[in-house]
C-alpha cells in the first residue's frame, strides 16, 4: 500500500477517487555511463557515470458503486494524475522515506467489471533518484516521534546535530553523500572571530573559509553559497562547500574565539 503527498505535504484522500493504492515499485538507479572509444582498441574508455531519472510504477484500482459512480471517478483521476503535478509517494512499509515523482507517460485504465478497474501510472523521480527522510536531522529521534522507521541507518548512539565546541562529530545515516548542490542542507553557524573562521570535515578533506569578523549578534547560514546575516559573503568566502559522507564526518572549526552554536540541519537520502 502507498499514501500520497502534495508538495506541501498534504495528504491526497486516495477514497475520493475511488481508488485503492495497491504497490509502488521503484526501479534500480539507473546510469548513464561516460564512454570513449579508440579506434584500434578494443572495449570502451569509462570517464565516469552520472545517474539519470528513476522509473517508478504505481499499481491502483479504481472502484464505484455502479457503473455510472466509476465512469465519475475515472474522470477524476485525469485530474489527480496530471503529469505537470508533483507529488511524493510514501510506501507504508517505508513510511520514514519519501519519493518524488512526476508522471512520465501516458496510462490507460483497463475495465475489469462495470464498476471496477485497474491500472499502472508510470512515474518518475523529479529531481534526485533517491528516496529522503521526511524527518530531517533536527526532528527528535524518539520512538513517539511519526515518520521514524527500521532501516534508515539510525543508531542507538546520540547524534547531535548542534555543537559549541571546536571539535564534534555529525552523523549521517543514508547512503548517499548530501552535498548542498542538490540536497537539503543548511549549516547555521553563530560564533565570534576577529578575521578568519574555518569549518572543516577531515572525513572528506572538505574545508570551508570564510575571511572576515563575526560578532555574538552574526549568524552565518552556510549550503549551496553563504550568507551572514541574509547578506551574500561568497565572496568572501573560499568558495567551497562542506559536504556528509554517508556515517560519521568528523569537524574543526579553526580560527573562532568562540562559539555559540554550529548546526546542521538536512534530510537523509536513500538508494532505495
Amino acid at each position: 500500500m502507498i499514501r500520497m503527498f502534495d508538495e506541501q505535504m498534504n495528504e491526497v484522500d486516495l477514497s475520493k477517487y475511488g481508488l485503492m493504492a495497491k504497490s509502488f515499485k521503484p526501479s534500480s538507479l539507473p546510469p548513464e555511463h561516460v564512454t570513449d572509444n579508440v579506434p584500434g582498441r578494443p572495449g570502451l574508455i569509462r570517464s565516469g557515470t552520472e545517474l539519470g531519472a528513476r522509473k517508478c510504477e504505481a499499481d491502483f484500482r479504481v472502484k464505484g458503486s455502479s457503473f455510472y459512480t466509476h465512469s465519475l471517478f475515472k474522470s477524476n483521476l485525469f485530474d489527480l494524475f496530471d503529469p505537470t503535478k508533483q507529488y511524493y509517494v510514501v510506501q507504508e512499509e517505508q513510511v520514514g522515506k519519501r519519493w518524488h515523482v512526476v508522471v512520465s507517460s501516458e496510462w490507460t485504465p483497463e475495465r475489469i467489471n462495470p464498476s471496477v478497474s485497474k491500472f499502472t501510472v508510470p512515474f518518475e523521480t523529479y529531481d534526485l533518484p533517491y528516496a529522503e527522510s521526511i524527518n530531517t536531522s533536527l526532528t527528535p529521534q524518539t520512538f513517539d516521534t511519526p515518520w521514524w522507521q527500521l532501516g534508515m541507518g539510525l543508531i542507538a548512539e546520540d547524534t547531535p546535530y548542534t555543537f559549541n565546541t571546536s571539535s564534534f562529530r555529525v552523523y549521517n545515516p543514508g547512503n548517499v553523500i548530501v552535498n548542498p548542490f542538490y540536497c537539503e542542507m543548511e549549516i547555521t553557524i553563530q560564533a565570534t572571530c576577529s578575521s578568519y573562521i574555518e569549518l572543516v570535515n577531515g572525513t572528506t578533506g572538505g574545508k570551508w573559509r570564510y575571511d572576515g569578523a563575526l560578532t555574538s549578534s552574526d549568524t552565518v547560514k552556510l549550503g549551496f553559497k553563504a550568507k551572514k546575516n541574509n547578506l551574500s559573503i561568497y565572496r568572501l568566502t573560499n568558495r567551497e562547500i562542506i559536504t556528509l559522507m554517508p556515517g560519521w564526518n568528523k569537524f574543526k572549526v579553526n580560527g573562532a574565539s568562540s562559539i555559540q552554536n554550529i548546526t546542521f540541519a538536512f534530510r537523509f537520502y536513500y538508494k532505495g
